[in-house]
């Protein structure tokens, strides 16, 4: 176990919050989100202590951004709804790391996870939250010139087929970025040849190809038709 979160654990024993907010403020911003996955980890671990390790995360933090670090964690809907009343705070929703990214960029790629994107989670908050910052982070270009949703439709490889609730999430979530920001449709191209080569590398389904199409054609505001000829 990390020395630092080690030491925390040990001052978490002695509930002087005091003590341990110092300690936690005066670490690296590497080891401050050690200490916020720990959190995370242990409320995931018992539901009776959800709310207490929710409520330390933001306590913890006050009125600093959460550690950058933190921000390609966040890659499942378990982590975003831990980390809700953080990001909820300061800027954090919009908070980029060195690769111009923010957690919208995490979340909807999901490497490495395999449960569905929650488009429809973050729209419920884009609906009933006021943060202005959500909105901006869904607008944001990472490096490459990707947006969250962009991330979704050029990066995301699970190759699972979004059910209904998420699919008019996805697409709802698609008008708001449009509302604030001007469609690059020079990035369908690169979104083409990324799923050519997704559909060469993969064994994916009739199902989910179909689907794929359909979400590269309303995003870049195309026909469904010129998304199948360009592929073939």
């Amino acid at each position: 176990m990390d020395q630092v979160v080690s030491h925390f654990i040990g001052l978490l024993k002695t509930g002087n919050i005091k003590e341990i907010t110092t300690f936690y403020l005066t670490q690296t911003p590497q080891s401050q989100a050690h200490i916020m996955l720990f959190l995370n980890l242990q409320a995931n671990k018992n539901v009776d202590s959800f709310d207490y390790f929710q409520r330390l995360s933001v306590t913890l933090n006050g009125e600093h951004p959460m550690p950058t670090p933190l921000v390609s964690q966040l890659k499942n809907s378990q982590a975003l709804s831990f980390f809700t009343p953080l990001l909820q705070k300061m800027a954090n929703f919009s908070l980029q790391d060195s690769m111009k990214r923010n957690v919208l960029h995490y979340l909807f790629v999901a490497r490495g996870e395999h449960t569905n994107v929650p488009f429809t989670y973050v729209r419920s908050l884009l609906l009933f939250e006021s943060n202005v910052f959500l909105p901006k982070a869904l607008s944001q270009r990472e490096s490459n010139g990707l947006t969250p949703l962009e991330c979704y439709l050029h990066l995301n490889i699970q190759g699972t087929v979004l059910p209904n609730h998420e699919l008019t999430a996805f697409i709802a979530l698609c008008e708001i970025e449009r509302s604030q920001i001007t469609l690059n449709s020079d990035n369908l191209n690169s979104a083409l040849k990324r799923f050519k080569k997704q559909r060469a590398d993969f064994d994916l389904t009739p199902n989910y190809i179909e689907q794929k199409c359909l979400l590269l054609a309303s995003y870049y505001g195309v026909s469904e038709q010129h998304i199948i000829t360009s592929l073939n």
